[in-house]
C-alpha cells in the first residue's frame, strides 16, 4: 500500500526559523496527509528574505537507522503544498532546506547511508549561510498518524552589534576561539568536532565607525564551549575605550546581540540572547527577570518603553513616573549612573524584589545644551545579573553652545561682566526666540542667522553711568511660532565699565590700571572719573601730587595680576614686589592682564599716535604731526615736578594727543628694570603681539634738551610695564 504525504506552507516564504504548526485531519482525504505551517513571533528588523526563504528542499526517510528513501528538489506550489510519495510511513523523515553545499560533498545512498552518518554531517559557516540559510527539521512517522508537524530551525547562530546611543562609535570588534565548522543537524554527536581549529574573528569598521544602529556581523555554527572572549574598541567624545565581554555557548537559530550602552567614560557592553524571530530574551535568562512590566507601570506624558522592555526613554520636560520591573523572588536591584536633575529610588526600602519591583523616577526639565544621560537598573539574583533596564534621558532639543549654561532653574548668572557672543542657539522647527527686559537697558541682542539658528550677543555702552557693578538681567523666551508653549530662561551679568575715549574707531581707556587688573573696584570708574567734564591733561597739570600719583597707576609684570606700588627706602624709589622671573606681555593672551571686556593694545593700536617706530615728540606744547598712516594729530608735552611720599621724585612728563576733537592722554611713572633701579621718565607700555619688542616713551626733562621719543624697541620681559587698556571690540553697542 502506498501513502501520499502532503506538506503545505503559508506561501513561498515557508519554514522560517522555529515554526509553530496547526494539526488538521481532513476527512475523506484518501491517505493525503497535510501540515499547515505558521511562523512564530515577528521577524526581527535585521532579518532579510534569505534568512527565511526556502530555495531548495530535500527529504530523507530513515528506518531502523538506514536511509530508505531520498526526495530531492521538492516543489512547493502556490498553495504552499508539497507532495511526497512514501513507500512506508515508518521511521523518521528529515528535511533539509537550502542544503545544496552540504549534499554536494557527500554520497547519501538509499539502503547504505546510516542515520549516524547523516546526523554527523558537518559544514562550514559559509556553507550553512551563503545566499540562503541552511534549515533542518524532523518528523517521527512511527505513530502511524495521518497528519504531523515539522519544525525547521536555522543551523547557525547569528551575532549582532547594537549601538543606539550618540557619542559612541565602534571601531573594531574581535571575537576569539570560534569554530567555523559545525554539525548540520542538532542531534549530531559533538565528539565529531573535537579537533576542530579555533579562529579569531576581527571586524574593522575602518574610516566609517559603526554607530546609532544595529547590524548582523557573523553567522556561526552551533558551539557547545563557553567563553568566546569579545573585545570592542570604541571612541566616545574623543576618547578611546576598550570593552570586554564573553559570549556563551552558541545555539543554532539564536541571535546574540552585543549591545553597547552609555556615553563618555561610562560605556558598557552586554550580551542579549534572543529567539531569531520574536526578539524576546530567552537563553540569557532575562525573560521576566529584569524587564519593565509595561501594564503595571505608571508612566507620565512622553515616557516610552521599547518593545523588548529593557530601555525607557524619558522626555526633556519634567517627568515623574513609576516603573514596575518583572523579576524573580529574591532578586535585588542596583542603580548605577546618574543624570542631572534626576532621582531614581526604589518604591520600598526592601532590596528583595518579589514578582515585581517598583522604581520611582523624578526628572527635572532638561536645559538647552544638555546631552543624553543614562541611568542603569541592574537586577541580580545570587550575585548573577539577570537583567538590566536602561533609563535614557533625552536632552532638550534646543541646541545651545557658547558661554551660557543654565542651572536647574533655567538661570545663567555670570556674576561678572561679559559681552560679545554669549551663545549660539539652534531651535527645533516651529520654534522662535525673543528677548524681554524689565526696566533694564536692552543689553542683549538676538540675531537671526537663518536655518533656525540665532546668535545671542551681550552688548556694551561706552561711559555708561550705570556701569558700577550693578546687576543686569534679561529673559530669553522660546515659544512655538504662534506664541504657545513658552520656555523662559533668565540671564544675568554684572555691569562694569571704565571711562573711555574713541580715537579713530578704537575705544581707549582714559586711565592706567591700578591694583588687581581683574578687579573693577580697584580702577577709576566712570562715576569717579576726576576729569569727566574737563581735559585730563589740564587736570594732571594742576592736581595735587597725591592725586597725580593715584592717576599714574601701578606697574605690572606679566603673569602677576597685582599692581606693584611705588615705595621708597628713605633714599630711593622702587616698586614693591618686583621679581626676576615673569611671563611675557607680548605672548600672553591680551585679555589675561586686563579687566573683563578689555585687553592689552598691540603694535597697530599705539602706532596711531606716532610718526614712526622711533619718533621724537620734542617739547611742543602745542604741536602737530602726521602719523605713519597720514592722519593729522595735535599734541602737547607737559612736564611737572612731583613729590611723592615726602620725597622728591623729579620731573614727570605726560603726553596729550588730539584727533578730530577727541583727546587721549598717556602718562606713567617710568619702569623698574632690576631689583632696585627705576628709569623714572621711561614709560614702558604693555604691548601684545611681540615677545621681544614693546612700545615705550623715552622721556627726558626739558633741561636736558634730548627730546621725548615714542619708540617700538626691544625690552626684556622682566621690566615693569604701564598698562593702558583698550576695549575689546564688541559687535553690539547699545544706547
Amino acid at each position: 500500500m502506498k501513502y501520499i504525504l502532503t506538506l503545505a506552507s503559508a506561501g513561498l516564504f515557508l519554514l522560517s526559523g522555529c515554526l509553530q504548526e496547526d494539526f488538521q485531519q481532513l476527512p475523506d482525504s484518501g491517505g493525503i496527509l497535510t501540515v499547515n505551517f505558521s511562523k512564530a513571533g515577528m521577524t526581527n528588523e535585521t532579518d532579510t528574505n534569505t534568512d527565511e526563504q526556502i530555495h531548495t528542499l530535500n527529504a530523507y526517510r530513515f528506518e531502523n537507522g538506514i536511509l530508505k528513501e531520498s526526495f530531492k528538489s521538492l516543489q512547493v506550489n502556490d498553495e504552499g503544498m508539497c507532495k511526497l510519495d512514501l513507500e512506508q510511513i515508518k521511521g523518521n523523515i528529515y528535511f533539509l532546506a537550502n542544503g545544496e553545499s552540504v549534499i554536494s560533498k557527500v554520497n547519501l545512498t538509499d539502503d547504505v547511508t546510516t542515520l549516524d552518518e547523516f546526523l554527523n554531517l558537518t559544514a562550514t559557516s559559509e556553507e550553512m549561510a551563503s545566499e540562503y540559510m541552511l534549515m533542518n527539521g524532523m518528523a517521527d512517522l512511527s505513530s502511524g498518524n495521518t497528519s504531523f508537524s515539522v519544525a525547521l530551525k536555522r543551523a547557525v547562530a547569528r551575532i549582532d552589534l547594537e549601538s543606539s546611543f550618540q557619542d559612541a562609535e565602534v571601531n573594531r570588534i574581535v571575537i576569539k576561539e570560534v569554530a567555523l565548522t559545525g554539525l548540520v543537524h542538532e542531534a549530531g554527536n559533538q565528539s565529531v568536532l573535537t579537533n576542530l581549529e579555533k579562529n579569531e574573528l576581527t571586524k574593522d569598521f575602518g574610516e566609517h565607525p559603526f554607530k546609532n544602529g544595529k547590524e548582523s556581523l557573523y553567522y556561526l555554527p552551533e558551539q557547545t564551549s563557553n567563553g568566546h572572549e569579545v573585545e570592542i574598541m570604541m571612541t566616545a567624545n574623543g576618547g578611546w575605550h576598550r570593552l570586554r565581554t564573553t559570549l556563551p555557548a552558541l545555539k543554532r537559530n539564536t541571535v546574540y546581540t552585543l549591545r553597547v550602552y552609555g556615553n563618555g567614560a561610562n560605556l558598557n557592553v552586554e550580551v542579549l540572547t534572543d529567539n531569531w524571530e520574536s526578539g524576546d530574551s530567552s537563553a540569557s535568562g532575562l525573560t521576566l527577570k529584569g524587564l519593565v512590566d509595561k501594564e503595571n507601570s505608571q508612566l507620565s506624558e512622553g515616557v516610552t518603553i521599547n518593545e523588548r522592555g529593557d530601555t525607557v526613554f524619558v522626555p526633556c520636560w519634567e517627568s515623574n513616573f513609576q516603573l514596575t520591573l518583572a523579576a524573580e523572588t529574591g532578586a535585588e536591584v542596583s542603580i548605577f549612573g546618574g543624570a542631572e536633575g534626576v532621582t531614581v529610588t526604589p518604591a520600598t526600602r526592601s532590596k528583595g524584589l518579589s514578582p515585581v519591583a517598583q522604581i520611582n523616577v523624578a526628572s527635572r526639565q532638561k536645559m538647552p545644551g544638555s546631552k543624553h544621560e543614562y541611568v542603569y537598573l541592574d537586577v541580580h539574583k545570587d550575585q548573577v545579573q539577570t537583567g538590566r533596564v536602561v533609563l535614557v534621558f533625552t536632552p532638550n532639543p534646543i541646541e545651545l553652545s557658547g558661554l551660557i549654561q543654565f542651572d536647574e532653574n533655567g538661570e545663567c548668572d555670570f556674576n561678572r561682566y561679559v559681552d560679545g557672543e554669549l551663545a549660539r542657539l539652534i531651535l527645533p522647527e516651529g520654534k522662535t526666540a525673543t528677548l524681554r527686559f524689565e526696566e533694564e537697558a536692552q543689553w542683549m541682542k538676538l540675531t537671526d542667522e537663518g536655518n533656525n539658528t540665532y546668535r545671542l550677543l551681550g552688548g556694551w555702552k561706552p561711559n555708561d553711568p550705570k556701569a558700577d557693578g550693578r546687576e543686569q538681567a534679561g529673559e530669553l523666551i522660546i515659544t512655538d511660532n504662534n506664541g504657545s508653549h513658552p520656555e523662559t530662561y533668565t540671564i544675568r551679568r554684572l555691569n562694569w565699565g571704565l571711562p573711555v575715549v574713541n580715537i579713530n574707531g578704537t575705544w581707549w581707556c582714559k586711565y592706567n590700571l591700578r591694583g588687581n587688573v581683574k578687579n573693577f573696584n580697584d580702577q577709576i570708574l566712570i562715576n569717579s572719573d576726576p576729569a569727566k567734564d574737563s581735559s585730563l591733561a589740564d587736570y594732571l597739570t594742576s592736581c595735587s601730587d597725591d592725586e597725580f600719583l593715584h592717576i599714574l597707576g601701578d606697574q605690572y609684570q606679566a603673569g602677576n595680576p597685582e599692581g606693584l606700588q611705588l615705595t621708597h627706602d628713605d633714599s630711593s624709589f622702587y616698586y614693591e614686589g618686583y621679581k626676576s622671573q615673569t611671563d611675557n606681555f607680548g605672548t600672553l593672551s591680551p585679555t589675561v592682564m586686563a579687566p573683563d571686556g578689555y585687553q592689552i593694545p598691540d603694535f597697530d593700536d599705539y602706532r596711531f599716535f606716532t610718526g614712526g617706530t622711533n619718533f621724537n615728540l620734542g617739547y611742543f606744547n602745542p604741536g602737530a604731526f602726521n602719523n605713519g598712516l597720514g592722519q593729522r594729530l595735535n599734541f602737547k608735552v607737559v612736564e611737572r615736578n612731583a613729590t611723592f611720599q615726602g620725597l622728591q621724585y623729579g620731573p614727570i612728563t605726560f603726553y596729550d594727543f588730539e584727533y578730530e576733537g577727541s583727546h587721549w592722554t598717556i602718562c606713567g611713572l617710568g619702569h623698574q628694570w632690576d631689583a632696585t633701579s627705576i628709569s623714572k621718565m621711561m614709560i614702558l607700555l604693555a604691548t601684545y603681539g611681540n615677545g621681544g619688542s614693546t612700545w615705550m616713551i623715552e622721556g627726558y626733562s626739558n633741561s636736558e634738551g634730548r627730546g621725548n621719543w615714542f619708540k617700538y624697541t626691544g625690552n626684556n620681559a622682566q621690566k615693569t610695564r604701564t598698562i593702558r587698556c583698550i576695549k575689546t571690540p564688541v559687535e553690539y553697542i547699545y544706547e
